[in-house]
């Protein structure tokens, strides 16, 4: 929502036929606080760098019902609007249901070396497990994230191999590094190995794992050229044609069928001669 935010209000001024304030922004959540992960510091500072570029939060609430131009949340208040992002966690595959294995949450209920019990030879990590925390303790479950499926998926392919050689294997143990926020700009909240951080310093952080995480050289190199290139340019936007002899207005860049379904693709190769495969 923050970085969505700053990229369309910079992009408003590049046309001025446009009202900045048609742009509006409404974030809402269904935790009581805002990024409570990041406990409550962090989340007031991430909530007062939204305040500031306006946007509007509603806690404690979700979506009842959505309409083409507007939407009822659960607590009655009805909000005109014509836009809808939804984000969402990650779920296992429901493949996982049909395994006929324990699961929590949709997730096959492995042990702390990731094989799931009753099932010689069966492993399972990331997404598709709820892999023990054993670093918080009894009853905690690893995350569904990157930075827990990589390791673990290093631990999988030694635990196998040392199955394969009839040797003990090993508990996955991995104590979380901590979470990075980037809100856009100079803009951040950070909990690098529990040390709070906002501003610079966090965006600094936030930034520098992000690049380091990144497999190849080549993107290491295009990532960090971008940033800046934006940094002493400013941000590139691209306006698309179809709107060039007519006055525009937001919503006429919706429902715009600028897509085609699978059957006019067919029918537009077939017209060409190209064949269709």
């Amino acid at each position: 929502a923050a970085c969505l935010q700053r990229l369309t209000h910079s992009a408003v001024k590049r046309y001025p036929r446009l009202d900045p304030r048609l742009i509006k922004w409404h974030l809402i959540d269904i935790a009581p606080k805002l990024m409570p992960e990041l406990g409550d510091k962090l989340g007031r500072s991430a909530m007062e760098v939204l305040q500031r570029r306006g946007i509007e939060v509603s806690l404690g609430v979700s979506i009842e019902k959505a309409g083409p131009e507007e939407v009822t949340f659960t607590d009655g208040r009805v909000i005109p609007t014509r836009t809808l992002i939804w984000t969402a966690g990650v779920v296992a595959s429901p493949l996982i249901a049909t395994l006929g294995a324990e699961t929590v949450r949709g997730r096959l209920a492995v042990n702390a070396e990731m094989s799931l019990p009753g099932h010689d030879g069966v492993f399972a990590l990331g997404d598709a497990a709820a892999v023990p925390d054993v670093a918080k303790g009894l009853g905690n479950v690893c995350p569904p994230t990157a930075q827990h499926a990589m390791r673990q998926g290093r631990k999988v392919a030694d635990n196998v191999i040392a199955t394969l050689r009839g040797q003990s294997m090993e508990p996955y143990i991995h104590k979380d590094l901590g979470l990075v926020v980037d809100l856009g700009g100079k803009d951040a909240v950070s909990k690098p190995l529990g040390i709070e951080l906002h501003g610079l310093p966090a965006q600094a952080v936030a930034r520098g794992y992000h690049w380091s995480a990144l497999r190849t050289n080549v993107a290491k190199t295009r990532v960090l050229t971008n940033w800046v290139l934006n940094a002493v340019a400013g941000d590139d936007f691209v306006r698309t044609g179809f709107q060039a002899r007519k006055p525009a207005k937001l919503k006429d860049f919706e429902y715009t069928d600028a897509y085609m379904t699978p059957e006019q693709v067919r029918e537009y190769v077939e017209g060409s001669g190209r064949g269709v495969s």
